[in-house]
């Protein structure tokens, strides 16, 4: 009953708002600073003594000072107000690394200065938006462990031109990010060969036998190799790979051991994906209750370390 309520709440004050949203009455908050109700209380003293004494020019600077503030508390609301969020997008990282969860936001009609994006308990960014196009925001979020990480609500605020309002707004950007397990060095728990991928068909491995397709050119190729027209046409670098139907295949295994020591057991697996991955050499992966079978690439290497990710996670 206690959710129901929190729910109907927050869809009354708009705090449900999710990304696609522009920000508008029903979610963008406005309140005087410290700084703000000082000036409140200054302007108030100042009308007070202007009736006391019947001073007409105290309360000419009482309304100049009253405009002033009004002006600001409406500069700083339309500072948020239209802004539009079309989507935000995570990558994956490693385990202790900064996640950057991106923000894309919707071409304005006018500037908007001084504007903090950030997380809950996150170091905030702080960006001015300028017309004309679309604008994209690169919020970071600590990482400390693998998994799915929600970042939480994501805080937009504003106290420009003057310091006196602060003006916010907390949406949801229903985005998570993917976190990898740290890799940490060491030998896998069980390591087996195998010459197939499980089902009893011959895998191709690393060769010379046939043409496997074209791959990313990495620092110590050999230059033999070089697919030279597609640089001619400006596409970048790539090298020619070959493959064949022998060779041993690399299956890392974690085996049935549930321990203290499983999320090491996870990380050392991670690292010896990455250190196959880098070799190119055609590697599967046996978690309990689950099989990954062999292969080589960059799909291979996203399947085994989400694989590891969520390995024991709801």
């Amino acid at each position: 009953m206690m959710a129901a309520v929190a729910r109907t709440f927050y869809r009354m004050v708009g705090g449900d708002k999710t990304v696609p949203v522009t920000l508008g009455l029903r979610n963008i908050y406005i309140l005087p600073t410290g700084y703000g109700l000082l000036y409140l209380a200054v302007v108030g003293a100042m009308l007070v003594g202007s009736i006391n004494y019947s001073n007409n020019l105290g309360f000419l600077l009482t309304f100049l000072l009253g405009s002033l503030g009004v002006t600001a508390m409406m500069h700083t609301y339309g500072m948020l107000h239209g802004l539009r969020l079309v989507s935000a997008t995570a990558r994956p990282v490693f385990a202790g690394e900064t996640a950057l969860v991106e923000l894309t936001i919707a071409a304005v009609n006018r500037q908007r200065i001084h504007i903090h994006w950030y997380f809950e308990d996150q170091p905030p960014t702080v960006a001015d938006i300028r017309p004309g196009a679309p604008d994209r925001l690169d919020l970071q979020v600590t990482t400390t462990r693998r998994g799915r990480l929600d970042p939480g609500w994501l805080r937009i605020a504003c106290d420009y031109p003057l310091g006196l309002f602060k003006a916010w707004a907390r949406i949801r950007t229903d985005t998570t990010c993917l976190v990898y397990p740290r890799p940490v060095s060491g030998p896998t728990p069980n390591t087996t060969a195998t010459t197939d991928d499980g089902n009893g068909n011959a895998l191709p491995v690393a060769g010379v036998d046939d043409f496997g397709g074209l791959a990313a050119y990495q620092p110590g190729d050999p230059p033999g190799r070089i697919y030279w027209p597609a640089y001619s046409r400006g596409r970048g670098l790539y090298i020619k790979t070959f493959t064949g139907q022998t060779g041993a295949v690399m299956m890392l295994e974690m085996g049935d051991r549930f321990g203290e020591d499983v999320e090491r057991q996870i990380s050392v697996l991670c690292f010896h994906v990455l250190k196959a991955h880098g070799k190119r050499l055609a590697y599967g992966m046996e978690l309990p209750g689950q099989r990954i079978p062999a292969g080589t690439g960059p799909r291979q290497r996203e399947r085994c370390l989400r694989a590891l990710a969520l390995f024991g996670k709801p």
